[in-house]
């Protein structure tokens, strides 16, 4: 019988269905590479041995390629649920379950459940308290051996929506990454196909939009090459008359002759739709009927949406374009549910490893369709719907403002004058949310203000910034006004930091007394091992290297941070390491390098990780303290503070 560790050795190679060394095995397990060594043979003592090696390339399941879904499954039944393989993921995974699962969780189990030792848990654990900082009213409580996550609801559920603002921030739906999950074709090739159509046709796609057009796109043909197909009968009303309808036949028309796949009515229809977006509804009817009854797809839709904002408070009423893409999502998913299809697992272990909050959402649906429908909805539904949810998302926090109440008194003329001209000055950065005459602390708590503008002091218990203002609004006051702004964008920005660069930061590319001599030894060590986990390619060595000539990347007597922003990885990645001794990079001697890869979907991370950098180097002390010699998970915590 197979030790824990050893079902989740298996379960992790079944999941990454590719090489994994024993160095990362050893790194996710808090074990040495002799007992994975040792592990692995004693897995293979069977018959027919599941895992293979090499001496290179490390571990993998036997036949990875074409492992089945059923396999899989099977595996990951007998491991658990899936388990966050980096600090970052496990502090996301440890918040999530504290907010929505439990009241509190036992330490020993959370070990044996997620495979990590003690001393990693408790770094976790300072780190998630490093996260909730800017939330005075949340508290990470330990209580003999277990730990609670203590404060009111609407905290809770405040943390929670700045949390999913740093995870989709301008990151959601980046194409390229998401092509290589389609194994029959070509997704940026469809792409190509699809505005050659557009461009006919003189027609425009509002940019938000056109990521999930073209994964719509490329699902259905998925779908299509293995003779599944969509009926839409009962949902036409005209629909074939317009231009919507003719883009979308033209374009299914060149992917039948370039794919040689055969193309039904039914999905041009329902691209059709999609395409419309909001303007669906005019053709497709609002019923559809299963299992005897007539559902109304309005009210489903709405119904989970005011779900989410029941259980994580966050609201997505009035995104047209949400209501319409889930609206078409459920006419496919009831047809799939009456035929027993199911979708293509192409997303969900993508989005749910990426987007943990994003996908339990999506979790959340569908239990809400479940409910609604009488009847199973696959797991794969999830993914795709937290597609719809994460783009949502996304569209909702590139225009997000700081929310503002402000506490001014009765007289009209100077209250409209005053409230008038802080919007003309900062309309870019703040939403007045609501005009009070009186403050009373349950109705402004309730407002969920980011901020308090008030013309006379006002005394409370609320963990809100207060600004007093003159209803005149002077340069003292434009000042004030400001500078809350300004403690606010750092309050977001820290969230945003620590939330991610526990991710970014990987142990098997963290070098601890490196002995190298000169910047290009270096950036060659830290490139190597990149490349070596299949981040970086071939030519990322010579682009950083040539980065390097153009002007060095050293900042002050301690830190250096080569990148190659023409280039990307797979995964974005920050290589480590910790010199020995000082090395003369430019003007400076370095002490640390930090070797930046950036996915091209995470263009985001290279303001937050400059920003951070340019706020180190302006603290001597805690810059010192990161370039001393330390453990991995000490210089996590460190860089977190």
């Amino acid at each position: 019988m197979r030790s824990k560790r050893q079902e989740q050795l298996l379960a992790i190679l079944s999941e990454k269905q590719d090489w994994v060394t024993g160095k990362q095995l050893s790194s996710l397990l808090n074990v040495s590479d002799r007992t994975i060594r040792s592990d692995v043979e004693a897995i293979n003592k069977k018959a027919a041995p599941p895992i293979e090696s090499n001496v290179r390339l490390g571990y993998r399941v036997v036949g990875a390629q074409c492992l089945t879904t059923e396999k899989q499954e099977a595996v990951q039944e007998q491991a658990g649920a899936s388990i966050p393989q980096t600090p970052g993921a496990r502090c996301i995974y440890i918040i999530q379950r504290l907010l929505f699962e439990t009241s509190e969780l036992n330490l020993m189990e959370l070990q044996s459940q997620i495979y990590i030792s003690d001393s990693s848990i408790q770094n976790d654990l300072k780190r998630i308290r490093k996260m909730i900082e800017p939330y005075p009213e949340l508290k990470l409580v330990r209580s003999r051996e277990c730990i609670s996550l203590q404060g009111d609801e609407i905290s809770k559920r405040k943390f929670y929506r700045e949390l999913l603002v740093a995870e989709v921030q301008e990151n959601f739906l980046n194409l390229n990454r998401l092509a290589h999950l389609y194994k029959n074709f070509d997704l940026i090739e469809v792409k190509d196909l699809f505005t050659e159509v557009l461009e006919e046709y003189d027609y425009s796609i509002h940019e938000a939009l056109f990521p999930m057009l073209i994964i719509h796109a490329g699902t259905s043909i998925e779908r299509m090459s293995t003779y599944h197909y969509i009926k839409m009968d009962d949902q036409r009303q005209g629909l074939d008359e317009t231009i919507e309808y003719q883009i979308a036949k033209s374009f299914f028309e060149r992917v039948s002759n370039r794919l040689h796949i055969k193309v039904q009515d039914g999905e041009i229809a329902m691209f059709a739709l999609v395409i419309m977006g909001r303007r669906a509804s005019n053709y497709a009817g609002d019923h559809i009927k299963f299992q005897g009854k007539w559902l109304n797809t309005n009210k489903l839709v709405k119904g989970a949406l005011n779900r989410l904002k029941e259980v994580f408070g966050v609201d997505f009423s009035g995104d047209e374009d949400l209501e319409a893409g889930l609206k078409m999502h459920l006419y496919g998913l009831v047809e799939r549910a009456k035929n027993q299809v199911s979708l293509e697992d192409v997303f969900l272990e993508e989005i749910k490893q990426k987007y943990p909050l994003v996908f339990e959402m999506g979790v959340y649906i569908v239990g809400y369709l479940e409910e609604q429908l009488g009847v199973r909805v696959a797991d794969m539904e999830s993914g795709f719907i937290a597609l719809h949810l994460g783009a949502a998302s996304e569209r909702m926090n590139s225009v997000r403002k700081y929310r503002v109440v402000m506490i001014l008194p009765h007289n009209q003329s100077f209250s409209a004058m005053c409230k008038n001209k802080i919007l003309d000055m900062f309309r870019d950065r703040i939403e007045i949310v609501k005009t009070l005459h009186y403050f009373e602390e349950d109705t402004v708590k309730l407002l969920e203000p980011d901020l308090i503008l008030t013309n006379f002091q006002v005394e409370h218990k609320l963990e809100i910034p207060t600004v007093l203002i003159s209803l005149f609004v002077d340069s003292e006051t434009e000042a004030n006004i400001l500078q809350a702004l300004n403690r606010l964008d750092k309050k977001r920005f820290h969230l945003e930091f620590t939330s991610h660069i526990g991710q970014l930061i990987r142990k098997e590319h963290f070098f601890q007394n490196l002995d190298l001599n000169t910047p290009e030894e270096i950036i060659a060590c830290l490139c190597g091992s990149l490349k070596g986990a299949g981040i970086v390619g071939e030519n990322y060595l010579n682009i950083v290297l040539e980065r390097e000539k153009m002007s060095p990347t050293s900042f002050a007597n301690a830190l250096a941070i080569p990148h190659a922003f023409q280039a990307f990885a797979t995964t974005s990645t920050v290589a480590v390491a910790r010199l020995k001794n000082p090395v003369k990079w430019g003007a400076f001697e370095v002490k640390l390098v930090m070797l930046f890869a950036i996915n091209e979907g995470d263009q985001r991370m290279i303001k937050i990780f400059f920003d951070w950098v340019s706020e180190i180097i302006g603290k001597p002390e805690e810059l010192a303290r990161l370039t001393s010699e330390c453990s991995y998970e000490t210089f996590i915590e460190r860089i977190m503070g």
